[in-house]
């Protein structure tokens, strides 16, 4: 067979004559002629003689294929109007006889040994090839239609983050947007006129399109559990379906579960702490990073899912929620371990990306200073007042601050306190910082500490 010739011949980097010839198909018709010609050959140079008469078993004839081409087809495709009488010659020449003609078009017959020719644009190709490439004159204007892609490219970007969670030993799971309306109504309430109700005769367990993913990756995290797969990342783009008025909703997500250990067992590692909400963070984080979004707020949340948890957003709408799951939803769901779930809106992150622009920006050839504070503040005082009053303070030369130490003990600090240690790192682009530069700005800020926070510094 031609093809699997070509593909051999290609594979094997065998570019022989008989593959070249034999790849675009041979005449099946030759052969009485080959075979005569062969015998004629014998006899004049090797002194053979003809015994016997020409026996030709070939009981399945191949014909003459017939195909229809039009005068208008030829003269659009070419571009050039050729009048029928030469098309006819051209035709003659190339040895394709015309079966039947009309003023419209051809019905012509073609060879057994071009073989390529099976459709009225391959004898349209015949023909322009003998009038002549050369013939066809050049248009004075080349029109071309463009093509607008969405932006941003919704699967290459969903790929980058497949990609990114994969790396970071992520499983993908697909769960069925079909799920049990015993969920919403005993373990997470949801309003019985949101649900979207599917009359599913071969399973009616499954009777309500998922308003949330949670429960496809808790039905995942309970199938691992229950056959001794206890540590587990996994990952999952769907949609959640509500009913919105007399209409639906349907949301895109993404969603991410972590539970079980940080690292599986090993002889080389002794540390057998389980995931927190801490692992999950990193882990949302660096699915905004690798899009460049940055500039989102950050709140809490404290709902029917999560326990305790975080939401990054831009005024009303929601980037991406966070944090652990309800022990009540796990307990009802037999699953015996902690969970951290993640939903991003992945519609609403698109979005934010369209407005998104990456800009360059150079290395600076000047060094940072580090500058660290313990601060002895109240158990209610929040990091995020901590992060908020050193960014007004140290604007625009700050450019990180971490948290590294919390030291707590009553009777060195007393009732109701805790300690931070953070560190702060400052650098300017354009100039070398002096001490009486970072000492303006962090006696500022340790004013607003003591007057804000009622601090006190650990000196």
């Amino acid at each position: 067979e031609a093809k699997t010739i070509r593909r051999t011949s290609t594979r094997h980097l065998l570019r022989t004559d008989a593959a070249m010839r034999f790849e675009k198909g041979s005449d099946p018709n030759l052969t009485v002629y080959a075979l005569k010609r062969a015998a004629l050959l014998i006899k004049e140079l090797a002194g053979g003689t003809i015994a016997s008469e020409v026996v030709d078993i070939y009981p399945s004839k191949i014909e003459k294929k017939e195909i229809d081409v039009s005068y208008k087809s030829i003269n659009r495709l070419i571009g050039v109007d050729i009048p029928s009488t030469e098309v006819k010659a051209i035709l003659a020449a190339l040895e394709i006889d015309i079966v039947k003609e009309s003023d419209a078009e051809l019905t012509v017959a073609i060879p057994t040994n071009k073989a390529d020719v099976l459709r009225d644009v391959d004898v349209i190709e015949e023909i322009l090839r003998i009038y002549g490439f050369n013939k066809v004159p050049m248009l004075s204007q080349v029109k071309s239609t463009i093509s607008l892609w969405e932006s941003p490219d919704k699967r290459k970007v969903q790929n980058t983050i497949s990609e990114l969670l994969t790396s970071c030993g992520y499983n993908e799971i697909m769960g069925v947007s079909l799920t049990q309306s015993k969920y919403f109504k005993e373990i997470l309430p949801v309003e019985d006129a949101q649900l979207v109700y599917v009359n599913n005769t071969s399973n009616i367990h499954l009777d309500v399109m998922r308003p949330t993913m949670l429960f496809s990756g808790l039905e995942t995290i309970l199938h691992n559990q229950n056959r001794q797969n206890a540590d587990l990342k996994l990952y999952e783009y769907g949609r959640s379906y509500l009913k919105d008025g007399e209409g639906f909703k349907e949301t895109e997500q993404l969603s991410i579960f972590l539970t079980g250990n940080k690292v599986s067992e090993s002889w080389l590692n002794k540390d057998k702490s389980q995931v927190n909400f801490y692992s999950l963070k990193a882990f949302v984080g660096n699915v905004l990073n690798r899009l460049g979004l940055s500039g989102f707020q950050e709140g809490e949340i404290s709902d029917d899912v999560f326990s305790f948890g975080v939401k990054y957003h831009r005024g009303p709408k929601t980037l991406v929620k966070f944090g652990a799951v309800k022990s009540k939803v796990l307990k009802a769901m037999d699953i015996k371990q902690s969970v951290l779930y993640a939903e991003f809106d992945w519609g609403e992150v698109l979005n934010a990306l369209k407005s998104h622009k990456i800009r360059f920006k150079p290395l600076t050839k000047y060094p940072s200073v580090r500058r660290d504070l313990a601060l002895v503040i109240d158990q209610k005082v929040n990091f995020k007042e901590i992060v908020g009053i050193a960014k007004t303070a140290g604007k625009p030369l700050l450019q990180d601050l971490n948290l590294f130490d919390v030291y707590e003990n009553e009777d060195q600090l007393g009732k109701g306190k805790k300690s931070y240690a953070v560190s702060f790192v400052f650098q300017d682009a354009a100039k070398t910082l002096k001490d009486k530069d970072i000492d303006k700005i962090m006696t500022k800020m340790i004013a607003s500490y003591e007057g804000k926070l009622g601090a006190v510094i650990r000196r």
